[in-house]
């Protein structure tokens, strides 16, 4: 009897284990075989884009050994972009064994059954000193957001993959990066403060011009 009980509990364990493992394996997609960097699951890029992406991302991998993968997917099965990113890094094995140098940049578009769209870079921890968080969040709203509300998805990844190989080749500092941008605006502020000068100047000569007619009249 005792033996019964055991073999069943087993048998359902087993069961559990194998259902588990089947959810898994349906949320997470399998590695591709033979393997891609850039795996456009959402169709959001054409076989052209993909091709110019890949050839990109495989040159880099094979000059420096980090390596940058593009994924696209329609679901998340409810997981959060930053957690899913890691496990299908993990499952994957993104980057070399024992110096976790991949990149995932993960995109989960804007879709019928959802309306938020999404996306995550997802460095490993070998990677986390030269391309932290914060930059990896400036990326996103800086290359990334402007390009895909424009339609323009293939841009937005090959500004933001372009980014990422400076960055993890050392070619500047993470922090020169949100300067960089800024200095935009930097360039334009003494032209924007002679403008603001030339209107002071135009306001008060007209305010002059204007009293100098009334008390004339």
């Amino acid at each position: 009897m005792k033996n019964r009980i055991f073999l069943r509990s087993v048998a359902q364990l087993f069961i559990l284990v194998s259902v588990s493992c089947g959810i898994e394996a349906q949320e997470f997609p399998e590695k591709p075989d033979p393997p891609r960097l850039v795996n456009d699951y959402a169709g959001m890029l054409t076989s052209r884009e993909v091709n110019a992406l890949e050839q990109k991302l495989v040159a880099y991998d094979d000059s420096s050994s980090t390596q940058i993968a593009i994924i696209t997917l329609s679901d998340l099965y409810g997981y959060d972009i930053a957690d899913y990113a890691q496990r299908l890094a993990e499952k994957w094995g993104i980057g070399q064994k024992g110096l976790n140098n991949g990149i995932i940049i993960l995109v989960k578009p804007e879709t019928r059954e959802s309306s938020k769209g999404e996306v995550n870079i997802s460095p490993g921890y070998g990677l986390e000193g030269v391309i932290p968080d914060i930059v990896c969040g400036q990326i996103i709203d800086n290359e990334i957001v402007p390009e895909f509300r424009a339609g323009n998805y293939y841009q937005g990844l090959d500004k933001a993959t372009s980014i990422l190989m400076s960055l993890a080749s050392g070619e500047f500092p993470p922090d020169q990066y949100g300067k960089s941008k800024g200095s935009d605006l930097g360039g334009l502020a003494p032209f924007i403060f002679f403008i603001i000068f030339l209107i002071i100047i135009l306001f008060f000569r007209s305010s002059g011009g204007s009293n100098h007619k009334h008390l004339s009249s």
